[in-house]
């Protein structure tokens, strides 16, 4: 025991000397920033009797979300956002922008200060704001899909008369505890549990006894069939209304680089409870924020038409940021801080996950049986990833489209070769043809 006590001891030492990490999140879309005056953003605080330029932060993609990291060992901060140049002579103090006074982040409203605050315990913090204000993040801003130059490289539109298991597995069984989350059912692979109809795929979840289990579905993955690393992955979905159902859309590490869960991470892309009516969440695990650590980062999107109507959810996944949308509005964001694979293991391969869980040790109510079967329907999903093209049709890749562009597009059809070439097929089907050269021309005359 007393051994016990003087690793407790060391730990607690530990602690104190090297600290826990701050992660700073600022976004800076609703500010006329950067300018020829103010060029940086630093955070200024009490841990160095504000003596400026605290912690620098960074906008590596350019999305004007600046992020930045410190190590402050446990106590009580307060800090400001600052903007800083030419017009301050570079002193860390040329704009102070402070959290809105007597407001719920103005850390104390006992002051005149209004500053920004947080209070290091036992584990790492994480201070996300839009500059000068409460929320997270901006509300009018990365609220719709980028412009972006995304072309389709793997779908299943769920058009043929059986699943298409060259892009499919089943997994079977009821999984270690239940698929670690203590869910009732057993998955199956019979098409009595998912099956193609009317150009959907169908998982339905049916209140019988099978296998031990009181409830069958159906869980389906793309592991070894389609693995990315970063893109835009969307499907459109109709998820189920009884207590006690559970669809998801979302995404595993093929190889967990990083180890076993929840240190390689989990991306979830839309889940539905379905005594939530029409709360629809997209969260992230990995190994800082997970159901046995802290409280992993989600976002909510609530709408009671999700259970009756069709609705796109999708990740645009780049190697800075995880962004959620649904029906191409933006709902939130998971930022890398560039402090390790703990924060941001997701730079590594994920597959593609569709189930249907019934009950867990996490379900919010009880299971309605009297209202089983019941379906999670997926009109298709798509995976999107960045084309090496800066413009789509430039053949010659002259940065303008013109003539010589539709006469080499010509030529490309008319000599039949196999070589396909993602530049110049304008509809993004997979093939270039006579659509692309009246897309192209279109485009020029346009």
């Amino acid at each position: 025991m007393k051994n016990y006590k003087y690793i407790i001891l060391l730990s607690l030492v530990l602690n104190f000397m090297f600290g826990y990490n701050v992660y700073f999140t600022v976004d800076s879309r609703n500010l006329e920033f950067p300018t020829s005056d103010y060029e940086n953003i630093v955070i200024n605080g009490s841990w160095n009797n504000w003596s400026g330029w605290g912690v620098t932060l960074n906008d590596s993609d350019g999305d004007g979300i600046y992020i930045g990291t410190i190590d402050l060992s446990p106590g009580i901060y307060e800090y400001v956002i600052a903007l800083t140049g030419p017009a301050d002579d570079w002193s860390g103090w040329g704009e102070s922008i402070s959290a809105p006074l007597n407001s719920s982040c103005d850390y104390n409203p006992n002051d005149e200060w209004a500053n920004y605050g947080f209070e290091i315990n036992d584990s790492d913090v994480e201070q996300s704001y839009c500059a000068g204000t409460c929320d997270s993040l901006c509300e009018d801003s990365g609220n719709d899909e980028p412009d972006d130059n995304y072309i389709l490289v793997w779908s299943d539109e769920f058009e043929a008369s059986d699943i298409d298991e060259s892009k499919w597995n089943f997994q079977i069984g009821t999984g270690n505890w239940g698929w670690g989350n203590g869910e009732h059912q057993y998955y199956t692979n019979r098409l009595e549990n998912a099956f193609i109809e009317d150009g959907k795929l169908v998982i339905q979840a049916l209140n019988e006894s099978y296998q031990g289990s009181n409830y069958t579905s159906a869980r389906m993955t793309t592991k070894n069939k389609g693995d990315w690393l970063y893109g835009k992955i969307k499907a459109r979905i109709k998820v189920p209304s009884a207590g006690g159902t559970w669809p998801a859309f979302w995404m595993m590490p093929t190889n967990s680089v990083y180890g076993g869960w929840p240190n390689s991470g989990e991306i979830d892309i839309m889940e539905h409870y379905g005594c939530n009516d029409g709360e629809v969440t997209a969260t992230v695990h990995n190994n800082l924020y997970n159901w046995n650590g802290g409280i992993p980062p989600t976002s909510y999107y609530d709408d009671t038409s999700a259970t009756s109507e069709f609705h796109d959810y999708e990740v645009i996944w780049t190697d800075s940021e995880l962004k959620f949308f649904v029906d191409g509005s933006w709902i939130g964001s998971y930022y890398n801080q560039n402090s390790g694979w703990e924060q941001w293991p997701y730079n590594q391969d994920f597959y593609i996950i569709l189930n249907l869980a019934v009950g867990s040790h996490f379900m919010p109510c009880s299971t309605e049986d009297d209202l089983f079967p019941q379906r999670y329907e997926i009109d298709y999903v798509r995976v999107y990833q960045l084309s090496n093209c800066s413009l789509l049709g430039d053949y010659n890749q002259d940065n303008s489209l013109d003539i010589l562009d539709v006469v080499s597009v010509v030529e490309v059809i008319v000599s039949q070769t196999d070589d396909y070439n993602e530049c110049i097929d304008i509809n993004e089907d997979g093939d270039v043809n006579v659509i692309d050269i009246v897309m192209l021309v279109d485009e020029i005359i346009r």
